[in-house]
Protein backbone atom coordinates (compact mmCIF):
# COMPACT_ATOMS: atom_id res chain seq x y z
CA UNK A 1 0.00 0.00 0.00
CA UNK A 2 1.34 3.43 -0.95
CA UNK A 3 0.92 5.32 2.29
CA UNK A 4 0.60 9.05 1.61
CA UNK A 5 -0.70 10.81 4.68
CA UNK A 6 -1.60 14.48 4.62
CA UNK A 7 -4.01 16.85 6.33
CA UNK A 8 -5.98 17.00 3.08
CA UNK A 9 -6.29 13.22 2.68
CA UNK A 10 -7.34 12.74 6.31
CA UNK A 11 -9.96 15.47 6.09
CA UNK A 12 -11.30 13.83 2.93
CA UNK A 13 -11.50 10.44 4.70
CA UNK A 14 -13.45 11.99 7.59
CA UNK A 15 -16.18 13.09 5.17
CA UNK A 16 -16.90 9.46 4.28
CA UNK A 17 -19.00 6.89 6.21
CA UNK A 18 -17.27 5.73 9.38
CA UNK A 19 -16.32 2.06 9.87
CA UNK A 20 -17.87 2.16 13.37
CA UNK A 21 -17.75 -1.11 15.27
CA UNK A 22 -16.19 -2.92 12.31
CA UNK A 23 -13.20 -0.63 12.66
CA UNK A 24 -13.13 -0.57 16.45
CA UNK A 25 -13.41 -4.33 16.90
CA UNK A 26 -9.98 -4.99 15.36
CA UNK A 27 -8.37 -3.70 18.58
CA UNK A 28 -11.21 -4.58 20.96
CA UNK A 29 -10.75 -6.95 23.93
CA UNK A 30 -11.98 -10.47 23.26
CA UNK A 31 -14.91 -10.01 25.65
CA UNK A 32 -16.07 -6.63 24.31
CA UNK A 33 -19.32 -7.76 22.68
CA UNK A 34 -20.30 -9.82 25.71
CA UNK A 35 -19.53 -6.88 27.99
CA UNK A 36 -21.60 -4.49 25.87
CA UNK A 37 -24.62 -6.79 26.03
CA UNK A 38 -24.27 -7.07 29.78
CA UNK A 39 -23.92 -3.30 30.27
CA UNK A 40 -26.47 -2.16 27.68
CA UNK A 41 -28.95 -1.05 30.36
CA UNK A 42 -26.40 1.48 31.68
CA UNK A 43 -25.63 3.20 28.40
CA UNK A 44 -28.62 5.56 28.48
CA UNK A 45 -27.45 6.97 31.80
CA UNK A 46 -23.74 7.03 30.93
CA UNK A 47 -21.64 10.04 31.84
CA UNK A 48 -20.79 12.16 28.81
CA UNK A 49 -17.23 12.95 27.77
CA UNK A 50 -15.08 13.88 24.79
CA UNK A 51 -11.52 13.29 23.62
CA UNK A 52 -9.34 14.88 20.96
CA UNK A 53 -7.24 13.03 18.42
CA UNK A 54 -4.87 15.86 17.58
CA UNK A 55 -2.65 15.75 14.50
CA UNK A 56 0.26 18.06 13.69
CA UNK A 57 3.43 17.90 11.64
CA UNK A 58 6.63 17.18 13.55
CA UNK A 59 9.86 16.78 11.55
CA UNK A 60 7.70 16.30 8.43
CA UNK A 61 5.76 13.46 10.04
CA UNK A 62 2.08 13.73 10.94
CA UNK A 63 2.09 13.06 14.67
CA UNK A 64 -0.42 12.34 17.47
CA UNK A 65 0.21 13.26 21.12
CA UNK A 66 -0.83 10.83 23.85
CA UNK A 67 -0.98 11.16 27.60
CA UNK A 68 0.46 8.67 30.00
CA UNK A 69 -1.87 9.02 32.97
CA UNK A 70 -0.37 9.57 36.39
CA UNK A 71 -0.58 6.70 38.87
CA UNK A 72 -3.61 6.97 41.14
CA UNK A 73 -6.21 4.81 42.82
CA UNK A 74 -8.44 4.34 39.80
CA UNK A 75 -9.18 2.10 36.84
CA UNK A 76 -7.29 4.21 34.29
CA UNK A 77 -4.15 4.69 36.38
CA UNK A 78 -0.97 4.77 34.28
CA UNK A 79 -2.75 4.11 30.99
CA UNK A 80 -1.96 5.72 27.65
CA UNK A 81 -4.86 7.82 26.40
CA UNK A 82 -5.92 10.73 24.24
CA UNK A 83 -6.51 14.05 26.01
CA UNK A 84 -10.10 14.43 27.11
CA UNK A 85 -12.56 14.11 29.94
CA UNK A 86 -16.03 14.71 31.31
CA UNK A 87 -18.36 17.30 29.78
CA UNK A 88 -19.00 20.19 32.15
CA UNK A 89 -22.20 22.24 32.31
CA UNK A 90 -20.25 25.31 31.19
CA UNK A 91 -19.04 23.62 27.98
CA UNK A 92 -20.80 24.96 24.88
CA UNK A 93 -20.74 21.55 23.22
CA UNK A 94 -18.69 18.36 23.11
CA UNK A 95 -16.02 19.83 20.86
CA UNK A 96 -15.50 22.53 23.49
CA UNK A 97 -15.12 19.75 26.08
CA UNK A 98 -12.41 18.08 24.01
CA UNK A 99 -10.52 21.35 23.49
CA UNK A 100 -10.86 22.46 27.12
CA UNK A 101 -9.61 19.13 28.43
CA UNK A 102 -6.72 19.17 25.96
CA UNK A 103 -5.70 22.58 27.24
CA UNK A 104 -6.06 21.55 30.89
CA UNK A 105 -4.14 18.29 30.52
CA UNK A 106 -1.46 19.27 28.00
CA UNK A 107 -1.25 22.98 28.69
CA UNK A 108 -1.35 23.85 24.99
CA UNK A 109 -3.13 26.76 23.37
CA UNK A 110 -6.18 25.54 21.49
CA UNK A 111 -6.72 28.65 19.34
CA UNK A 112 -4.71 27.11 16.51
CA UNK A 113 -6.56 23.78 16.62
CA UNK A 114 -9.16 23.21 13.92
CA UNK A 115 -11.76 20.51 14.54
CA UNK A 116 -12.12 18.72 11.20
CA UNK A 117 -14.34 15.75 12.01
CA UNK A 118 -15.57 13.09 14.38
CA UNK A 119 -15.20 9.36 14.78
CA UNK A 120 -17.84 7.02 16.20
CA UNK A 121 -18.91 7.34 19.82
CA UNK A 122 -17.41 4.75 22.15
CA UNK A 123 -18.85 3.45 25.40
CA UNK A 124 -16.42 2.58 28.21
CA UNK A 125 -18.14 0.13 30.59
CA UNK A 126 -15.70 0.18 33.56
CA UNK A 127 -16.12 3.93 34.08
CA UNK A 128 -19.60 4.23 32.51
CA UNK A 129 -18.54 6.97 30.08
CA UNK A 130 -19.89 7.59 26.60
CA UNK A 131 -17.06 9.21 24.66
CA UNK A 132 -17.37 11.59 21.72
CA UNK A 133 -14.23 11.47 19.59
CA UNK A 134 -13.05 14.57 17.71
CA UNK A 135 -10.21 14.89 15.22
CA UNK A 136 -8.31 18.17 15.13
CA UNK A 137 -5.42 19.67 13.18
CA UNK A 138 -2.75 22.04 14.43
CA UNK A 139 -0.41 23.85 12.04
CA UNK A 140 2.22 24.07 14.77
CA UNK A 141 3.98 21.61 17.05
CA UNK A 142 2.26 22.26 20.41
CA UNK A 143 4.19 23.75 23.31
CA UNK A 144 3.38 21.05 25.85
CA UNK A 145 3.02 22.02 29.49
CA UNK A 146 1.39 18.90 30.97
CA UNK A 147 -0.62 19.02 34.16
CA UNK A 148 1.65 17.77 36.94
CA UNK A 149 -1.19 16.00 38.79
CA UNK A 150 -2.99 14.22 35.95
CA UNK A 151 -0.20 13.57 33.46
CA UNK A 152 2.93 11.51 33.96
CA UNK A 153 4.31 12.25 30.49
CA UNK A 154 3.42 13.21 26.92
CA UNK A 155 4.19 10.67 24.20
CA UNK A 156 4.34 11.79 20.57
CA UNK A 157 3.86 9.03 17.99
CA UNK A 158 4.01 9.36 14.17
CA UNK A 159 0.67 8.45 12.61
CA UNK A 160 2.26 6.15 10.02
CA UNK A 161 3.56 3.87 12.81
CA UNK A 162 0.00 2.64 13.41
CA UNK A 163 -0.21 1.28 9.86
CA UNK A 164 2.59 -1.25 10.43
CA UNK A 165 1.07 -4.69 10.96
CA UNK A 166 3.87 -5.82 13.28
CA UNK A 167 2.95 -3.26 15.96
CA UNK A 168 -0.38 -5.00 16.67
CA UNK A 169 0.15 -7.66 19.32
CA UNK A 170 -1.92 -9.42 21.99
CA UNK A 171 -1.47 -10.06 25.69
CA UNK A 172 -3.40 -10.31 28.96
CA UNK A 173 -4.44 -6.92 30.32
CA UNK A 174 -7.53 -8.04 32.24
CA UNK A 175 -8.49 -10.53 34.90
CA UNK A 176 -12.08 -11.71 35.32
CA UNK A 177 -13.89 -12.10 38.63
CA UNK A 178 -12.96 -15.79 38.67
CA UNK A 179 -9.27 -14.94 38.32
CA UNK A 180 -8.90 -15.95 34.67
CA UNK A 181 -6.73 -13.79 32.45
CA UNK A 182 -8.38 -12.18 29.44
CA UNK A 183 -6.38 -10.99 26.47
CA UNK A 184 -6.68 -7.97 24.25
CA UNK A 185 -4.91 -6.72 21.13
CA UNK A 186 -2.78 -3.62 21.53
CA UNK A 187 -0.39 -1.32 19.69
CA UNK A 188 3.17 -2.02 20.80
CA UNK A 189 5.06 1.17 20.00
CA UNK A 190 8.41 2.56 21.09
CA UNK A 191 7.48 4.00 24.46
CA UNK A 192 3.86 2.98 24.68
CA UNK A 193 1.50 0.03 24.80
CA UNK A 194 -1.88 1.37 23.71
CA UNK A 195 -4.90 -0.79 24.42
CA UNK A 196 -8.55 -0.61 25.44
CA UNK A 197 -10.72 2.33 24.39
CA UNK A 198 -7.82 4.37 23.00
CA UNK A 199 -6.69 1.49 20.79
CA UNK A 200 -10.26 1.00 19.53
CA UNK A 201 -10.52 4.70 18.63
CA UNK A 202 -7.24 4.56 16.74
CA UNK A 203 -8.27 1.33 15.02
CA UNK A 204 -11.38 2.94 13.55
CA UNK A 205 -9.37 5.99 12.47
CA UNK A 206 -6.73 3.87 10.74
CA UNK A 207 -9.34 1.71 9.02
CA UNK A 208 -11.14 4.81 7.75
CA UNK A 209 -7.94 6.09 6.17
CA UNK A 210 -6.97 2.64 4.88
CA UNK A 211 -10.36 2.12 3.23
CA UNK A 212 -10.10 5.48 1.52
CA UNK A 213 -6.71 4.48 0.09
CA UNK A 214 -8.11 1.21 -1.23
CA UNK A 215 -11.13 2.99 -2.76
Amino acid sequence: MNLKLSFTSIESSLRKPLPGWEGQRLLAPEFREEEMLRMRHKMNSARQSAVLLLIYENFRELTIPFIKRASYDGIHSGQISLPGGKKEETDRDFSHTALRETHEELGIATDDIEIVGQLSDLYIPPSNFMVKVFVGFSKHVPDFKPDAVEVDSVIQIPLRDFFRSEVVKRKAFYRSSDGKEKTAPYFDLKRAQIWGATAMILSEFIELIRQDMVD
